[in-house]
């Protein structure tokens, strides 16, 4: 079978996240059961990546624009001619880069499958949308995905919550044509031997945003540290909230025991995993939360608020603690709890490795989507 899968910036941009990581592992898997699979990735024209990998990389220009996302002309000006070419029997998008998938795929005869990543799908078409045009501008990108998704032959969401989200923005009419296939963790965060550090030493990584509920997490700090005096928070990666947050750990008097990185690779990252005592991701909203089953897989013990799909791969008290969202205090009282009872804490994080070794592997979401490619040739 000879696929293409499409989704904006790379694995080994700045601006990575757990949707390019996933089409950049789904590519490997399939390659490995002998398909032919190319990748369209974007990328700015000064960037260069000395990267080598089993499947056929192809690069669309990257622009950023305040409110439209102009790479829905890049990626259709690179992909219209290659499907043409190439012949693809799938054509997989993952973003609202796929705005012109559809009609691509219709012409060419290409299987068309759409991944939805995002927990933002509006519930109506463009049309109505307009008639409130400050917000419809601020977000416009919402509706050309949406638009992706409708076209599409085949839905997939990483999670139920994200799921019903589709049906919900979309309608039932989407229902019929809509699989949950999770995805997989990367093999290497399963080899992860922790020797969790003598200190209490906190991680998270993910984007800096508000939505990751960073602004809480600090507030919580602040509460912990009177407690735990030798208590340190390690930020891994980069957003548009970076220097306001450097702004609120100096009025919360936490500059010494925070400190941003910047993005790292995922091996960096596994090694502070290791030296750890507890990670963190008190997100007000996740479609799946990769960074999540990444800490469990290492496994690292996790508190996780119960935003989006987090409730789905945490159970609380079982394979981590959850919270509710936007909660800094039971946060802070969490993060006392779960240091003070480590016995407890490391015994959950050995049961979440193995739930999550057994529930999200790539092999199996491979063979999974491969089924859903074939779909369209049984009918």
């Amino acid at each position: 079978m000879k696929i293409c899968l499409t989704i904006n910036s790379s694995p080994w941009s700045r601006f990575k996240g757990g949707g390019q990581l996933a089409v950049h592992h789904l590519a490997c898997a399939l390659f490995s059961k002998g398909h032919q699979v190319h990748v369209l990735y974007s990328k700015y024209p000064h960037e260069y990546f000395n990267i080598e990998v089993p499947y056929k990389i192809h690069w669309v220009n990257h622009h950023d624009f305040a409110t439209v996302n102009l790479n829905i002309f890049s990626f259709s000006r690179i992909l219209g001619p290659l499907a043409e070419k190439e012949k693809f029997d799938v054509i997989h998008g993952n973003a609202e880069e796929s705005y012109w998938t559809g009609k691509i795929s219709k012409k060419n005869k290409s299987t068309y499958v759409f991944t939805s990543h995002t927990p933002n799908i509006p519930t109506t078409g463009m049309l109505k949308g307009i008639n409130r045009p400050v917000r419809f501008l601020k977000s416009i990108n919402t509706y050309f995905l949406r638009s992706a998704i409708i076209e599409a032959d085949h839905v997939v969401a990483f999670s139920k919550f994200s799921g019903d989200l589709i049906i919900k923005g979309v309608g039932d009419t989407c229902a019929n044509k809509l699989k949950i296939i999770p995805p997989g963790v990367e093999s290497s965060w399963f080899e992860v031997e922790r020797k969790p550090s003598s200190n209490s030493a906190l991680l998270y990584w993910g984007r800096l945003e508000d939505e990751k509920g960073l602004p809480e997490l600090f507030h919580a700090l602040e509460v912990v540290s009177k407690i735990i005096k030798d208590i340190n928070l390690t930020i891994v990666g980069e957003g548009n909230r970076l220097m306001d947050y450097k702004s609120l750990i100096a009025d919360l008097s936490l500059t010494d025991r925070v400190q941003f990185t910047g993005w790292l690779s995922s091996s960096k990252i596994q090694s502070l995993s290791a030296q750890s005592s507890l990670g963190l991701f008190p997100s007000r909203v996740e479609s799946f939360g990769l960074s999540v089953v990444e800490a469990m897989a290492a496994g690292l013990p996790v508190i996780a608020a119960s935003g989006g799909a987090l409730q789905e791969n945490v159970e609380e008290g079982v394979t981590g603690t959850l919270v509710p969202i936007n909660n800094a205090g039971a946060l802070a009282k969490a993060i006392i709890s779960t240091l003070e009872n480590l016995k407890h804490t490391e015994s959950m994080a050995r049961d979440a490795k193995k739930r999550v070794q057994h529930k999200f592997n790539w092999d199996k979401a491979a063979n999974k989507m491969v089924d859903l490619y074939n779909l369209s040739n049984r009918m």
